[in-house]
């Protein structure tokens, strides 16, 4: 990765660029791109070419893997017919543009009807169900993804860094031990509601990034998160668990992984908190956490 684009980081202006450039390679047009979520990746909609665009924070070795990873997942749950969405492989993927890989994706336009916790429920069910794939997964391990962010962390205050560098260590040992105890299979890795796609009347469930083995309970948690933490009605969330047919928050080791996918979340609001209401977002959630007030509302960014 050049050193500029490890400085400046993954923003709306470094990411258009590398969208443009990836486009010129591909033969498509960008000049209507819409970008639809800036995170771990730049999410771009392209509804005239009816292309998706993801652009990933890096091109390095790790950052490939991942990508790499997404795009074989991707390809195997549409042989396995599972309700998933495509990339377009008659693009050149994954690019590098800008220090950045770039990757290409069918296009989903809006549905009238927003998918809900019941077809997540049913999808993960679904998901858990499937044979163990032909290739190699990673194990679950969301640690060095945080401690990477740590590492690269700008623009917010240092005694923050300091106290989420100290929460992770504390934890993950705690994570290692509950899950070495609990059986695993494959998980999406990233289960909530912002990974489902309508289209007609079938829910698709989307971003392959995180797909990993590892004990299911990870896929549940953010719905079960959700209650404190986003007000996600309780009625809400038990339909969710009967639809799936267990609660997380009566397991075995619910506490210790809770608190692992809240640092994760953190971190992950970390990389935009230099301004605006990603920063206040992420005063909220320290002094949470800080507190360790389980029960502090946070808000969706």
């Amino acid at each position: 990765m050049n050193a500029s684009a490890d400085l400046e980081g993954l923003t709306p202006a470094s990411a258009t660029r590398a969208l443009v450039t990836a486009c010129k390679v591909a033969g498509l047009r960008s000049d209507q791109a819409e970008l639809l979520r800036l995170g771990e990746n730049a999410i771009y909609a392209l509804p005239r070419e009816g292309v998706v665009v993801r652009v990933a924070r890096s091109d390095t070795g790790d950052t490939e893997k991942k990508v790499v990873k997404e795009l074989t997942v991707a390809r195997w749950l549409m042989a396995e017919s599972f309700p998933a969405v495509g990339p377009r492989d008659e693009f050149p993927q994954p690019l590098r543009a800008e220090g950045r890989l770039v990757t290409f994706w069918e296009y989903i336009p809006p549905s009238q009807a927003e998918p809900g916790l019941a077809d997540l429920a049913v999808l993960l069910r679904e998901l858990h169900a499937l044979p163990a794939p032909h290739f190699a997964l990673p194990t679950l391990d969301p640690f060095p993804i945080m401690w990477r962010r740590l590492e690269r962390a700008y623009g917010v205050k240092k005694q923050d860094v300091d106290f989420l560098s100290d929460a992770c260590a504390r934890s993950e040992a705690a994570f290692r031990d509950v899950v070495a105890q609990r059986p695993t299979g494959l998980i999406h890795g990233d289960a909530h509601r912002g990974n489902l796609l309508g289209r007609g009347d079938q829910v698709l469930l989307i971003d392959y990034e995180a797909m990993a083995m590892g004990p299911r309970s990870w896929d549940l948690l953010p719905t079960a998160i959700a209650v404190d933490r986003f007000a996600l009605p309780r009625p809400d969330y038990d339909a969710f668990c009967r639809s799936y047919g267990s609660d997380v928050t009566s397991s075995q080791g619910y506490e210790e992984l809770r608190t692992v996918r809240e640092l994760g979340m953190t971190t992950w609001l970390m990389q935009n908190a230099q301004s605006g209401s990603s920063a206040e977002e992420f005063a909220i959630r320290m002094e949470s956490l800080r507190k360790e007030d389980r029960e502090r509302q946070w808000h969706a960014l």
